[in-house]
C-alpha cells in the first residue's frame, strides 16, 4: 500500500453506518473514477473494482464464514479471489431468451439500474422491467419460473462475476455447501478494520512522539509496527517493575 492510499483512506473511507456499495461509490469516486463510469458498471464490473480495491489496500485473503444447514457448524472459507480475477469481464450488453414463438431481450443490469430498483417490493421483478429491451416486451409479473430462471441463467453468463458462489463442504458432516458472497460488504468490512488499525496506530505513536498524522502514515508499514512494539514495550516495562517486590 502507497502513503498516498493510506492518506486517501483517512481523507475518504466513509465510516459509520450506510450501504456497502454507497460507501465503497464514494471512495472509488475520490479515487478518480467518474460519475457516469460508474453508474454504467456492471454488478461484475464493480466486482473487479472492489477486488483490485481490496488487492491494493488490503491485501491476502477475504475470510468468510458460513454456517452448515444440517449441522449448524459454522465453516470457514476463502473468497476466491484469483479464481474471480480470471473471470472475463461482460461481453455483450444485452442477452436474449426464447419465450414460446417469441424472444425477449434484455440489457445486462448496471450499477444505475440496481440502484433505482433497490427499493422496489420485488427487486427481481422491477429490474427485469427496467432492463426489458427490444420490441417485444412483457411485463416480469407474467412471465412463468422457468423464464426468470432463463434470464437469470443468460444474465450469469453474459456477466460471470456478478454472482459470487462458493461451493464446500461441511468440515464436521460433509454436507454440501454453497455460500452466496456479498463482496462489497466483505471488502467494506475490511477498510472498515484497516482504517481502525490504523487510526490506532496515529493514536499511539503521536502520544508518545507528538509526531503529525501525514508523517506517521508515510511510515512504510514495517517500520511503523516496530514503532508501535517499542511503545508497547515501554510502557509495559513501568507496569512490570512495579509488580516486583524485595524478599
Amino acid at each position: 500500500m502507497t502513503t498516498a492510499s493510506l492518506s486517501m483512506l483517512f481523507d475518504h473511507w466513509p465510516i459509520g453506518p450506510g450501504a456497502a456499495h454507497g460507501r465503497l461509490t464514494a471512495l472509488l469516486r475520490a479515487l478518480g473514477a467518474g460519475d457516469a463510469a460508474l453508474a454504467a458498471d456492471t454488478l461484475g464490473a464493480r466486482n473487479r473494482r472492489l477486488i483490485a480495491l481490496h488487492d491494493d489496500w488490503v491485501g491476502g485473503a477475504i475470510e468468510a464464514q458460513v454456517a452448515c444447514t444440517a449441522c449448524a457448524t459454522m465453516n470457514s472459507f476463502a473468497v476466491p479471489k484469483d479464481a474471480m480475477r480470471a473471470l472475463l469481464p461482460a461481453q455483450d450488453a444485452l442477452v436474449t431468451v426464447a419465450y414460446g414463438r417469441r424472444e425477449l431481450a434484455y440489457c445486462v443490469p448496471t450499477m444505475a439500474d440496481i440502484e433505482a430498483v433497490g427499493d422496489a417490493a420485488d427487486v427481481r421483478l422491477a429490474m427485469l422491467d427496467r432492463c426489458a429491451a427490444g420490441p417485444v416486451r412483457v411485463a416480469a409479473a407474467d412471465l412463468d419460473a422457468a423464464a426468470l430462471d432463463a434470464i437469470e441463467v443468460a444474465f450469469d453468463r453474459a456477466d460471470p462475476l456478478a454472482s459470487i458462489v462458493v461451493e464446500s463442504a461441511c468440515s464436521e458432516c460433509g454436507v454440501a455447501l454453497a455460500a452466496s458472497v456479498d463482496l462489497a460488504a466483505f471488502v467494506a468490512t475490511d477498510l472498515d478494520r484497516l482504517h481502525a488499525a490504523l487510526l490506532r496506530d496515529v493514536d499511539m505513536i503521536a502520544s508518545a512522539y507528538g509526531w503529525g498524522e501525514s508523517a506517521i502514515l508515510a511510515l512504510p508499514a514495517d517500520r511503523r509496527g516496530r514503532y508501535i512494539a517499542m511503545i508497547a514495550d515501554r510502557r509495559a516495562a513501568p507496569a512490570a517493575r512495579q509488580r516486583v517486590r524485595p524478599l
